[in-house]
């Protein structure tokens, strides 16, 4: 099933906006049921604010009729989406035998969040440093 360019923006753009309402909602009411208010605050309008840029990008690039990607971008993100598993693969690995044979009690939340942003930067890196070397 193909989803059209434009249907795709605009669901976009209205779930980034539901998502930063939702972050302000967190902020400024701060309900009992939300254990870390300013962490589940920033990563909400963190996400929803990346989706609606994302979408007015998408709709610039649509509209200036420029050609955004060809054939090597698709291997380009292959390879780098490979390499970042790999990488994430062992460092998770690490981390919890790690964790296990020392015995550490951690809070979740800021383990996830170093590995989500670990996950983000490498494949950013390993994308463009593919993308230098094709």
């Amino acid at each position: 099933m193909v989803i059209d360019t434009k249907a795709q923006e605009i669901v976009s753009i209205i779930f980034g906006i539901f998502l930063v309402t939702t972050g302000i909602y967190i902020s400024v009411y701060e309900p009992a049921w939300v254990s870390n208010v300013y962490g589940a605050m920033l990563g909400l309008i963190g996400a929803g604010l990346a989706l609606i840029l994302i979408a007015l990008w998408e709709y610039k690039i649509r509209k200036s009729g420029e050609v955004k990607e060809d054939e090597r971008d698709y291997r380009i993100a292959e390879k780098a989406s490979f390499r970042t598993f790999q990488i994430m693969f062992i460092l998770q690995g690490f981390l919890f035998a790690t964790l296990g044979i020392l015995n550490i009690q951690l809070p979740a939340q800021p383990v996830v969040a170093a590995l989500f942003a670990i996950t983000g930067f490498s494949y950013m890196g390993f994308f463009y440093w593919y993308r230098t070397k094709m």
